[in-house]
């Protein structure tokens, strides 16, 4: 077996992924070294989401608009409806921004504005600077390693599964992110993606040289992590964690190829039990 280390990429506009862009987060071409064969009940290959299931992000949104609430409550706005109108706000500018680094702040200063409209209070540039820039403190902070995450990839490298992370957002975000996480160097593969479709997680496992069905996604989001790995045919672990309103699933979701965990660190053994179970059964591909 070997280990495959690739570029990081950025995703064209024009949505063709066999012209994936360059960057710099890896060496300039995939290159092949020994590593232990895996266990009989080891996963094949394992991939990971980053925000807030690696590392902790959501928390310094929360903190970024705490900051911006309270420039609007010191001119006597409603704290509340100003958070309300900005949680609307934001998910509605994904249509058009979508996880660019202007969204967030851009989307608080009009929640400003429509509140000061509604209220007939004249919009004072000022104030809306000052909101800005408080948003905009989100992006000088590095979020945190989830307790735990560190020792899980580890432990499942032990295992000599193959590991990749994917993650989306804004390209130079997270790439700054993923540098700075301290982990990077534990993946065989990253890819920044603007979404995540079905063709990704396909690509990813050609990327790493298994079968779909040998490889299971990890993440927090139903909607992003879960749904199409399982449509390209992976199992899936979801991590039932915090998740922005855009990434939100409406109701349920249950599937035979998914797992539930409530923490990163449950996650070699959820898996070694899965893989233990699915071999003792013969469970069909």
């Amino acid at each position: 077996m070997t280990r495959l280390t690739c570029l990081v990429t950025r995703q064209p506009e024009d949505g063709d992924m066999s012209t994936l862009e360059q960057t710099s987060l890896a060496p300039s071409r995939c290159y092949s070294e020994g590593v232990v064969t895996p266990a009989p009940t080891a996963p094949v290959a394992v991939v990971f989401d980053g925000d807030d299931t690696l590392w902790s992000t959501e928390p310094l949104y929360d903190r970024a608009r705490a900051a911006a609430r309270a420039e609007v409550v010191r001119v006597g706005l409603d704290g509340d409806a100003w958070e309300r109108i900005e949680r609307r706000v934001d998910v509605e500018n994904v249509q058009r921004l979508g996880f660019s680094t202007e969204r967030f702040p851009l989307s608080c200063v009009q929640a400003y504005e429509q509140l000061a409209d509604f209220g007939g209070v004249p919009r004072d540039p000022e104030v809306s600077r000052r909101v800005r820039s408080a948003a905009r403190i989100v992006f000088d902070q590095d979020p945190p390693l989830v307790p735990g995450a560190r020792e899980a990839i580890q432990a499942l490298r032990e295992r000599g599964a193959k590991l990749a992370l994917l993650t989306k957002g804004d390209h130079d975000l997270q790439e700054r992110r993923v540098e700075r996480s301290g982990i990077a160097d534990l993946f065989d593969v990253i890819r920044i993606v603007p979404e995540k479709p079905a063709s990704v997680f396909r690509e990813i496992v050609a990327l790493l040289g298994v079968k779909p069905k040998d490889a299971w996604s990890v993440g927090n989001s139903i909607r992003s992590d879960i749904v199409p790995a399982i449509e390209s045919g992976l199992r899936a672990v979801w991590i039932e964690a915090h998740v922005w309103e855009h990434e939100r699933f409406e109701g349920s979701f249950r599937h035979d190829r998914m797992i539930a965990i409530r923490d990163v660190s449950d996650l070699p053994e959820a898996i070694d039990i899965a893989v233990m179970h699915k071999s003792s059964h013969g469970a069909a591909d």
